[in-house]
């Protein structure tokens, strides 16, 4: 008993280290899509190609026997021994990368920067809903206090930076509430098809999902725009090879490979708590790129510092006394 005690406090200490590897990896995303978009790449076509990319070195790893990956598309439209356990795994899929990338790539570009902070920031109360509707987790009053410290550190951050370019419209704010719900919907989906798939499954289903949509819509927008024999070209721009590696691999394949192995055993809005580290490594990133680092910032970084190990102390006490009982 001692050694399985042992092993599963190992795997809880490795699914923090991933959940805070994840939030700090995504908080260069930015900083790599907007160097791609520099590049005059649409971003529905950095969707695109990012999730082809990263298909193709998924396939290939399994094809060549490296990795063992035992789930397709054929498992979602026919009578296999997994059909019957698929649908958690594609309303995962569904939710991140499809709608929740879709919808907060659109949001992005539609409204201003404070706007987008403040309403990204909901993500971790809406993961607290939906885990305890869906799979009948609950928080402590404790840890929804640290997670709304979260809250206000990111929209203390958002509404004193100054962003007055652009302007916000409503279906801007649609798409990004829409984006704030889809990304905890993922969180809970992911925890509840971790007990009949993989992680590496989960993540390899993911990216042919995405794959499938994102490159179907860029497809058709090509072939509307009538230049679609231009479609693989970014990928042939030395200047967009890092960034789509990062992307692809990097951001793709090991984040959402760390976040569904996270989630086979934390709660959601444990690692949603996380969130906040991708907002500091998002900011820090740019202060090294020459921005100025404010008052402000600090204020905003050690509440959203705080929730992350309030929230991560409670789970971990409760985890224990879970433990104990049984």
């Amino acid at each position: 008993a001692n050694i399985y005690s042992k092993r599963g406090d190992y795997m809880t200490a490795l699914a923090y280290l991933f959940t805070f590897l994840k939030n700090a990896i995504y908080g260069t995303t930015n900083y790599f899509t907007k160097g791609l978009n520099a590049n005059d790449i649409d971003a529905i076509d950095i969707l695109a190609l990012r999730f082809l990319l990263s298909f193709v070195v998924l396939w290939l790893l399994k094809t060549t026997r490296i990795i063992k990956i035992d789930v397709g598309i054929k498992d979602v439209f026919k009578k296999t021994e997994k059909h019957d356990f698929i649908l958690p795994l594609f309303l995962a899929a569904l939710f991140s990368p499809v709608i929740e990338m879709l919808f907060e790539t659109t949001g992005f570009t539609m409204t201003t920067a404070v706007t987008a902070g403040v309403i990204t920031s909901l993500m971790p109360v809406a993961s607290c809903i939906f885990e305890g509707i869906i799979l009948k987790e609950k928080t402590t009053l404790l840890q929804k206090i640290f997670l709304g410290l979260g809250i206000i550190g990111v929209i203390y951050i958002a509404i004193n930076t100054n962003t007055s370019d652009g302007n916000d419209t409503v279906f801007g704010i649609v798409c990004l509430i829409i984006a704030v719900i889809a990304g905890p919907l993922y969180l809970v989906f992911s925890r509840k098809s971790s007990g009949k798939f993989k992680p590496l499954e989960v993540t390899y289903f993911s990216c042919l999902l995405g794959m499938i949509v994102f490159n179907a819509i860029s497809v058709v927008k090509h072939l509307w725009q009538g230049d679609i024999t231009h479609y693989f070209d970014p990928y042939f721009q030395p200047e967009n090879i890092l960034g789509f590696i990062t992307l692809s691999i990097v951001s793709t394949i090991f984040c959402t490979l760390m976040n569904n192995f996270s989630m086979s055993k934390l709660q959601a809005s444990t690692v949603a708590a996380f969130g906040g580290i991708s907002t500091i490594v998002t900011i820090l990133i740019g202060v090294a790129l020459g921005e100025e680092l404010h008052h402000f910032h600090y204020i905003g970084f050690a509440l959203i510092l705080i929730r992350m190990i309030g929230v991560s102390y409670i789970s971990l006490k409760k985890a224990k006394k879970a433990a104990k009982n049984f």
